[in-house]
């Protein structure tokens, strides 16, 4: 795992840790909660099977972070 990072989304921060990048997926833990995200020719979305989604702009939020790195 990765040092926790920070998301800024809706007037709100959001620390999260990386578990898995690659160029098309992206997994964190927020919160106690795994996360996955593909990247599609929409853009970053929730990949079936998450437990719990996230919203379209905290994704963005958390991947415009962890890619910034």
């Amino acid at each position: 795992m990765s040092a926790k990072l920070e998301a800024h989304f809706e007037n709100r921060i959001y620390f999260f840790v990386i578990e898995k990048k690659e160029p098309n997926e992206l997994t964190v833990n927020l919160y106690g909660t795994q996360y996955t995200f593909e990247k599609t020719d929409k853009g970053w979305m929730n990949k079936k099977g998450n437990r719990m989604n996230m919203v379209p702009g905290l994704i963005k939020a958390v991947v415009n972070t962890a890619y910034s790195l």
